[in-house]
């Protein structure tokens, strides 16, 4: 994960450069880079080693399960065509009836798209998800362990201008289909304001859902799990 971990810290490093720099590209091209904060809570069963717990919490516990989060997203664009890797890190606990869950999740989404109309750009690509989680209950027994799968993905992305300094966008996809997840997928709206002609502030709601199921007994492990909260970010177009 040294790989992973680098491209995130690249993520949050390259806004720094100043937006009205000359990047260098052609007309033809063009490059956003963005960076995000998730208030993540989390909802849904899990299973360690064979042992079942319950992670619904309230939406009103989000801070009490949200430990640490970072997120990023980088994209290169060729006329109609475009590269994206979004990545997205979470730190979670839950603790219900006595059972505390914690994980460490990173996601890694690289996806090719292509702008149909200047408002719809579908993607596919795929979606890598690491978990190293533990669980602690009453019975004595800890287990702990890392899983990590990837999901086929399938998606779009939805501009929706409503001035010339306001629009809604909305990026939502679906994946998994057995080959890795049974289902996964993820809803993102956010309002976005153009501060600068260059920089973009947005506000929103991320829905992730995953469900995963590998081994049996005491050796299965299920994530059946809701990521969900509110979502700060800032994007510098290039």
């Amino acid at each position: 994960m040294r790989a992973t971990f680098g491209l995130f810290i690249a993520l949050v490093l390259l806004p720094s450069i100043s937006p009205g720099q000359n990047s260098g590209l052609s007309k033809d091209w063009n490059a956003d880079v963005s960076v995000y904060v998730l208030a993540a809570g989390m909802s849904g069963n899990t299973t360690f080693h064979g042992i079942p717990a319950d992670v619904d919490v309230p939406f009103s516990k989000i801070w009490d399960n949200l430990e640490a989060t970072g997120m990023g997203r980088a994209a290169v664009g060729y006329r109609r065509w475009a590269i994206s890797t979004d990545v997205i890190y979470m730190q979670l606990g839950a603790t219900k009836n006595n059972v505390n869950v914690s994980f460490d999740q990173w996601v890694v989404q690289p996806v090719v798209e292509y702008k149909v109309t200047n408002w719809l750009s579908p993607y596919a690509g795929a979606r890598y998800i690491r978990l190293n989680g533990s669980v602690q209950g009453p019975l004595g027994r800890n287990p702990s362990g890392t899983q990590e799968w990837w999901d086929p993905v399938i998606g779009a992305d939805l501009r929706l201008p409503a001035s010339s300094k306001f629009g809604l966008k909305l990026r939502a996809d679906i994946g998994g289909f057995g080959a890795g997840s049974t289902l996964s997928g993820q809803i993102e709206p956010l309002l976005d304001w153009r501060v600068k002609k260059r920089v973009f502030i947005q506000a929103g709601y991320r829905w992730f859902y995953s469900d995963y199921t590998t081994g049996s007994g005491l050796n299965q492990f299920r994530y059946d799990v809701w990521t969900q909260g509110p979502e700060f970010g800032a994007t510098f177009h290039f």
